[in-house]
């Protein structure tokens, strides 16, 4: 089942950032704050056999330029344990249905690195075409 993050599962979101992106400081208070407070991130999991075995986190970019806000996919994990089940793209979709109803968004962007072939393969399985269009720059705090 895909649905929306709520406070309650900040502990098992807690362990699938973990597991994604290692330790970050971020503590299971401060994911159920964000949850309960945060309109502009959008969070889905993926929930089986009562455990989240997955999540997708979205930001809506609102500016005056665009007719309907573009919407950035920041994260996408799936436990390995649950991989290759279809997971990650019904994350994906129920993402986009969501921002497309709720926002009213079009587009959908998301970064991900030249090597990550899989995630590639699966982006590009769910309509994400790769662009050339990135430029980054990193400050210092």
């Amino acid at each position: 089942m895909i649905r929306l993050a709520t406070p309650q599962d900040a502990p098992q979101l807690y362990h699938l950032n973990e597991q994604f992106n290692g330790p970050s400081g971020s503590t299971v208070e401060a994911i159920a704050n964000a949850l309960a407070g945060n309109s502009q991130e959008i969070v889905a999991v993926a929930q089986e056999d009562g455990l989240l075995a997955g999540f997708a986190c979205a930001q809506v970019k609102r500016s005056f330029c665009y007719e309907s806000p573009p919407v950035e996919v920041t994260e996408l994990f799936v436990s390995p344990a649950y991989r290759r089940r279809g997971l990650g793209l019904a994350l994906l979709a129920f993402l986009e249905s969501h921002c497309a109803g709720v926002f009213g968004a079009g587009e959908f962007t998301l970064l991900t690195g030249h090597s990550n072939l899989p995630a590639q393969g699966l982006y590009q399985k769910a309509g994400y075409a790769p662009t050339d269009e990135l430029m980054i720059k990193k400050i210092q705090p």
